[in-house]
């Protein structure tokens, strides 16, 4: 089952600063994978709906192979004790800078709808910090339910985009 996660990080931890907090989450979730893992390269993002002030986005994306017998639900789970270890304080402040930021962007062709978790993630079409990872690991990707592909939505989005690849 191919998953699409999403990584971001725009406040330093005792883990280091935000560009070293996604490498080292990008390592953890290796463990979670059942095969294959595609990472994208690390970008900078300015921040997009967030408090004034906040610090760039530091951003990432992985498709992982994941076992059939994993539910999303459950997948979630994982990914929010991985955020809590990393240092990420969930205080009901939206959108507020955090040490860890990991969205399940996509979960195989599933849509859903439920309290808690949508399928695909609700923005990710419209996020070019989503759509710049995404394209690099598979630019002919369509998020379930849309009709163009991911470089295709990502050049919709028209214009300076407020994202950059990182050199590592």
């Amino acid at each position: 089952m191919d998953v699409w996660v999403g990584l971001g990080s725009n406040l330093a931890s005792e883990f280091g600063p935000p560009q070293e907090i996604v490498r080292r989450a990008l390592a953890e979730l290796d463990t979670l994978r059942g095969h294959d893992l595609s990472r994208s390269s690390l970008f900078c993002s300015t921040p997009v709906d967030c408090p004034p002030g906040s610090p760039d986005f530091v951003n990432a994306v992985v498709r992982i192979d994941v076992e059939e017998r994993i539910r999303p639900e459950d997948f979630l789970k994982s990914l929010q004790a991985m955020e809590k270890h990393f240092g990420r304080v969930r205080d009901g402040n939206r959108n507020a800078a955090r040490t860890l930021d990991l969205d399940l962007i996509c979960w195989g062709r599933l849509i859903l709808d439920q309290p808690g978790l949508q399928l695909p993630h609700p923005r990710a079409h419209q996020r070019a910090f989503v759509l710049a990872p995404m394209a690099e690991i598979d630019a002919d990707f369509r998020l379930p339910g849309f009709d163009q592909t991911v470089a295709q939505q990502l050049a919709s989005l028209g214009g300076d985009v407020g994202v950059k690849r990182l050199v590592s």
